[in-house]
């Protein structure tokens, strides 16, 4: 029985990468397309052909197939809409900031190591639970992620405030990302 969970999980995130891949761009909010393409133009500057350097601008990307699979198989979404959900929340809560600046983060000590990762994925974990929470709740709705951020008022948006100010207030340390991931957390449970 496990093998067959197994293959099946294997199935649906090939099925997910084979439908997502070639809409990702279309899919990411402005500031991860900015991103992408200024890597892709690096990369092509540096040598490496066209096709190949755009593939690798979005490498990083493609590395949220099995979260954006893990949303649509827990919200029962179609996989382009928890792929809108769960980019649309990255934006609200701008999380493509903090993975890039948790990215150039590499703390000495072992246990700012763990709380780092431990930050990431909370923050990973509550973009998912949002999406799932989003696209649950306000199915119906044209864009699920802000009928979400509209039903969550004044709490919703003082938490945005929050990691606006945490993200953008200097430089991102071990402790502002937990706190930022304690923030995004909280958000889960509403």
């Amino acid at each position: 029985a496990c093998l067959l969970q197994l293959g099946q999980r294997i199935a649906e995130l090939q099925e997910a990468r084979k439908v997502l891949e070639p809409k990702l761009a279309s899919l990411l909010p402005a500031y991860s397309r900015e991103r992408i393409e200024e890597r892709r133009h690096g990369l092509f500057k540096a040598g490496a052909p066209e096709r190949l350097a755009g593939q690798l601008a979005l490498a990083d990307v493609g590395e949220l197939i099995p979260d954006i699979a893990l949303t649509a198989r827990t919200a029962n979404a179609d996989i382009v809409a928890a792929a809108k959900a769960f980019f649309a929340v990255s934006d609200a809560f701008r999380i493509p900031r903090i993975e890039e600046a948790t990215r150039a983060i590499s703390p000495p000590d072992y246990y700012d190591q763990l709380a780092l990762s431990r930050a990431a994925d909370t923050i990973g974990a509550a973009r998912r639970g949002i999406a799932v929470a989003a696209l649950t709740a306000h199915a119906k709705a044209a864009d699920p992620v802000t009928a979400w951020l509209e039903a969550g008022g004044e709490r919703v948006a003082r938490i945005r405030e929050r990691l606006q100010a945490l993200t953008e207030g200097g430089d991102i340390t071990v402790s502002r990302l937990s706190v930022a991931s304690g923030l995004m957390s909280d958000l889960t449970g509403m």
